[in-house]
């Protein structure tokens, strides 16, 4: 019998993750496929995903270098562990990057052997990473110093590092402080405070030990004893720290993640602290990996503080850490794309934080360095549009804009007839011109009430993405009103294209224009904003993928309603639904839609979700 509610929180917990973890085993047997890239746990702890750290806690340490994360915008991530030592393969088959010894099951003293006391990164040189760092005009690099496999990649007082454990005679992390130092190259840290696959008490590990989560005490004396310890260590040993990166939770109580905030705050006054530390607690949000949305999102952005959400990319495929076969690419033929997903990201509010795995020996891959250079190459050109920029003036863009006062900046991946359009903006447009012409010729322009269209001559196209200014004649651009309206028959259509996000948690496919990974959490709430102009009772048409153990909750300020996914998984078609929905006064509501039961108990990554429509019931 379950005794308390502390115990059934757990219970309830150890079931979520074994199911996570045990999908992410089964659907890793084929690792070539683009899923293994993902590492992540679907649930989370605490009444929210962001927003518990109190608003005393944005000191004017944390505001100076909040306010230079919203500047930078572009970082360097770098996953480099024991995991690299294995390239990807274990016994003979290929396995996941560093989640290898998760999903290949490889007991603790058979990593310990084959992984970490062979692992000694001899050709690690910190000015290189710096160098490459700098030309890719990241501004910040952030460091794995400890993964979920549980070595430490400094000189830790635990054991269990690659100082002492592996025999490697070199603090890595302190050499790379001092460099990052001299060249004025912000450094954080990653550190995996939930799962420890190395020890007993440590969240993950049910192969070596007994289950997946701990007993309270057992993982409390893990966290106190090592993951508090080491976070003190790496917050005095190391000069000033801009952030620290944290990852997973799912064991971690409230308790827990306040005495992390506390123990960097002590050390490092400055230091920034993800979202993912667990509980709320945080001083940014993140999004999940790869993370897009459909819309600008502000929600994090204090009265009078610019808190940009933040995602995260690879330069390589096949996981986040070393792999022969997905850190030795070629990606040039997604140079374009990566450059684009910056502009979008800073279009929509965020912070690009971009990945690379460096081989055992510690050196990057040049074909990993040549993809990030192509993104340093394009902002040696283009940065005045990216760095310090605001984002679009319209919350639903139609590609990636940002902006600064008294300019728009149009990014531009695919140029059509040589011509650029932008509806939506009132603002009267004074000049355009390309970016990239230094001489900032006058482009020909045609403004008629919200519509302007701008010609682009052949010889100012740019390679990958052209960005053309617009200076208007006001400080920050007059928009249309972007709130939907109901339809002239009554209709109020609800497409995803036109929500917001009410966590990071969930990202969005442009393309398709459907949810990606919504469903997992039941935080994942959709949210749209619509005139009525004619209340009622109204029937429900969804248009979704199918999956008939999902159901989510469609909810007005007067009526709710459970709907189910019904249909064919994978097939992308309309249905009526069951029940009725009521909006019984006219004016500007919020309707949203939250997960029930979780996509992820019934189906994994094929739901996709692409909105709404409410049709009037005649009376």
């Amino acid at each position: 019998m379950i005794k308390n509610i502390k115990d059934l929180r757990y219970r309830v917990l150890g079931v979520v993750v074994i199911c996570v973890l045990q999908f992410s085993c089964q659907n890793k047997t084929n690792s070539d496929t683009e899923n293994s890239s993902i590492d992540y746990v679907t649930e989370t702890v605490g009444d929210v995903d962001f927003g518990k750290t109190k608003m005393s806690d944005y000191t004017p340490e944390i505001r100076e270098n909040m306010n230079q994360l919203y500047e930078d915008k572009f970082g360097l991530f770098v996953h480099f562990g024991p995991y690299a030592q294995l390239a990807g393969e274990w016994e003979g088959k290929p396995g996941a990057a560093e989640w290898i010894m998760r999903r290949s099951f490889i007991p603790v003293t058979e990593y310990e052997k084959e992984a970490a006391s062979k692992f000694k990164p001899e050709k690690f040189n910190a000015k290189e990473w710096v160098d490459i760092a700098e030309n890719a005009g990241m501004k910040f690099i952030v460091l794995t110093a400890k993964h979920h496999d549980g070595f430490a990649m400094y000189k830790s007082k635990h054991p269990y590092n690659l100082y002492d454990f592996a025999g490697f005679n070199r603090d890595i992390f302190k050499e790379l402080a001092e460099e990052c130092k001299e060249r004025d190259m912000k450094l954080g840290f990653y550190y995996s405070q939930d799962q420890d696959w190395h020890e007993k008490g440590g969240a993950g590990n049910d192969w070596d030990f007994d289950s997946v989560i701990k007993p309270a005490d057992e993982f409390d004396a893990y966290f106190r004893e090592k993951a508090v310890m080491q976070i003190k260590e790496l917050t005095t040993n190391y000069d000033d720290i801009f952030m620290v990166w944290f990852d997973t939770p799912f064991q971690i109580t409230d308790t827990q993640s306040q005495l992390m905030m506390d123990t960097v705050k002590e050390n490092q006054p400055g230091a920034l602290v993800n979202a993912r530390l667990g509980n709320g607690y945080g001083h940014f949000d993140v999004s999940i990996d790869n993370g897009t949305t459909p819309s600008v999102s502000k929600a994090t952005w204090l009265p009078d503080l610019k808190v940009p959400w933040q995602t995260h990319e690879s330069v390589t495929k096949n996981g986040w850490g070393y792999t022969n076969r997905g850190a030795e690419l070629d990606r040039s033929d997604d140079y374009s794309d990566f450059i684009y997903s910056l502009c979008r990201i800073i279009g929509n509010g965020g912070v690009y934080l971009l990945n690379v795995a460096p081989r055992p020996d510690g050196t990057i891959p040049e074909s990993q360095v040549n993809s990030i250079n192509a993104i340093g190459d394009w902002l040696k050109v283009n940065g005045e549009a990216i760095y310090g920029a605001d984002p679009s003036p319209l919350k639903f863009p139609p590609y990636a804009i940002t902006s600064k006062p008294g300019k728009v900046y149009l990014h531009v991946q695919d140029l059509k007839d040589n011509q650029v359009e932008l509806k939506g903006v009132l603002s009267k447009v004074n000049k355009a011109y390309v970016l990239a012409d230094f001489s900032k010729r006058a482009l020909d322009f045609n403004q008629k009430d919200e519509t302007i269209n701008v010609t682009i001559p052949n010889e100012l196209k740019q390679p990958r993405v052209t960005v053309v200014v617009l200076e208007i004649a006001d400080e920050e651009a007059k928009v249309i009103d972007e709130t939907l309206q109901q339809k002239t028959d009554g209709r109020i259509a609800l497409p995803v294209s036109k929500c917001e996000f009410s966590i990071r948690r969930i990202s969005y496919d442009y393309d398709k224009q459907v949810t990606h990974r919504w469903g997992e959490n039941v935080k994942q709430g959709l949210i749209w904003t619509v005139n009525v102009k004619e209340p009622g009772t109204f029937k429900i048409i969804s248009e979704d993928s199918g999956n008939d153990g999902f159901t989510y909750t469609l909810s007005t300020s007067d009526d709710s309603v459970i709907l189910n996914s019904k249909g064919v998984i994978g097939t992308l078609t309309k249905k009526e639904q069951e029940g009725h929905i009521k909006i019984e006064k006219a004016g500007v509501h919020k309707l949203t839609v939250y997960p029930k039961v979780p996509a992820s108990k019934a189906t994994k990554g094929s739901y996709e979700f692409k909105g709404l429509e409410l049709i009037p019931i005649e009376k």
